[in-house]
């Protein structure tokens, strides 16, 4: 006989009621989706923020008061109260994604390749080059201007100096910046009118010899190179070379040294000289308004044309600058830039700029 006394009664067992999912199982549809695209956001803002583009941005520099900047020995100077300036542009380093989105959105900012400023080189190398560029037209500016004082200068051109190789020519394969032509065919060359005299003579295509005076040793070599045909005149030989006559000059007469800083490059020339006809002049050129200039300097006394004016009519223009003087042909390419507050005048002389600044 089994003992009903230990026999316990049977469980009722409720019956299982249905779960309801998570939050995350209920919206597992929609939040996949969002946090992937959350990622791919993150990921996108890194590579925007630090991944560089091929690009850089030109943008409108200063204008630098020019007269402050030198300093003369051997002559009465005559510091002015308004002086003339000079006007500067800055280029960026490479673009970020978002750097060059911002760049977009900037007023008087250009967007450019970086290959447009150094070509086949680095930057280090074209800030030498520009470096050397600045020296020749501070250089070029003091002779001009001693000149036009009345002074004499001797000067004796002795060759022919290899600003830069044109990319993709035979010329880069053998010639370096720096190196000087001092002859071709067997013919000396002094300037550039007696190379363009034998050039004259010979059709793209054709080899010449050429004695380099090498930059770094200061040796002669004879250099065969292939002629090319000029782009813009048909029929033309050149070498291939942006070039400048290297010009020995004796001792001059009054010590001007110029304190450039930070800035490079040629087109500083023409406002150089005009701040240093003005320093040792009585008197003052800009008669009473703000003035600045942009262009080179040949020792001739011609004005060059030079890159990047858009952005300095618009640095000269918020500077507040009255009267800005450029070379002729950028006159076109800077005044759809500016306002009617500031007058551009073009000249294609250092005479014409100072016709213009007294019939102002």
């Amino acid at each position: 006989m089994r003992d009903k006394s230990n026999t316990e009664p049977p469980r009722i067992v409720p019956p299982t009621e249905d779960r309801a999912p998570s939050w995350w199982r209920r919206n597992l549809g929609w939040l996949i989706p969002v946090v992937a695209l959350i990622f791919l956001m993150v990921i996108t803002s890194v590579v925007f923020t630090f991944w560089r583009t091929d690009q850089v941005a030109v943008r409108p520099g200063s204008v630098e008061e020019v007269p402050s900047r030198v300093t003369v020995a051997g002559a009465e100077f005559y510091p002015p109260d308004n002086e003339i300036g000079l006007v500067t542009v800055k280029v960026s380093q490479r673009l970020t994604m978002w750097q060059r989105i911002g760049a977009e959105f900037e007023s008087g900012v250009d967007i450019e390749p970086e290959r447009t400023f150094v070509g086949d080189g680095t930057r280090d190398e074209l800030r030498r080059l520009n470096e050397l560029r600045m020296e020749t037209s501070q250089h070029t500016a003091v002779v001009v201007a001693l000149e036009h004082l009345g002074y004499e200068i001797p000067r004796n051109a002795s060759g022919v100096i290899v600003a830069e190789a044109m990319s993709g020519t035979p010329a880069a394969e053998v010639l370096e910046r720096g190196d000087v032509i001092v002859g071709i065919e067997g013919v000396s060359v002094a300037d550039l009118g007696d190379l363009a005299d034998v050039l004259a003579l010979r059709s793209a295509g054709q080899t010449v010899v050429l004695d380099v005076e090498r930059a770094d040793t200061k040796e002669v070599e004879a250099v065969t190179v292939e002629l090319i045909e000029s782009s813009d005149e048909p029929g033309r030989a050149l070498i291939g070379v942006g070039a400048r006559e290297r010009v020995d000059i004796g001792e001059l007469p009054v010590q001007i040294e110029i304190d450039s800083g930070k800035i490079g490059g040629p087109s500083a020339g023409l406002a150089l000289t005009l701040g240093i006809i003005d320093l040792l002049t009585p008197g003052e050129l800009t008669v009473g308004i703000r003035v600045a200039a942009t262009g080179t300097i040949a020792f001739d006394g011609s004005v060059g044309a030079i890159g990047e004016v858009d952005q300095k009519a618009i640095a000269a223009e918020r500077a507040a600058i009255d009267l800005l003087l450029v070379t002729a042909s950028n006159v076109i390419y800077s005044i759809v830039f500016v306002g009617s507050d500031i007058q551009v005048v073009g000249v294609e002389t250092l005479q014409d700029a100072l016709n213009a600044l007294t019939e102002v």
